[in-house]
């Protein structure tokens, strides 16, 4: 799986994969772990950095379907650019 630089060059379904894979684990190391960890964080953009993986807001779906609602609200709400066009 390539991690790319980022949040717009993510089409939604290859963004989702990012996160569903960070929550169903088994890194072959704690570096990979940690690149994923970062490259969402980063490319989100998103103020709560880490939390917004960790510890979801009271009423958000501690899952990765709602990590992707809570970024992609923000990121609306914010001006930010949105997911490429699935090609």
């Amino acid at each position: 799986m390539t991690l790319k630089n980022r949040y717009e060059e993510y089409t939604e379904s290859e963004y989702l994969n990012i996160i569903n894979r960070l929550f169903q684990g088994g890194f072959s190391s704690e570096k990979e772990h940690d690149a994923f960890v970062d490259n969402i964080v980063s490319t989100s953009e998103h103020p709560n950095g880490t939390d917004i993986l960790y510890y979801p807001e009271q009423g958000v779906e501690d899952g990765p379907t709602g990590v992707l609602k809570t970024i992609k609200q923000w990121r609306a709400a914010n001006g930010r650019p949105g997911f490429k066009i699935e090609e």
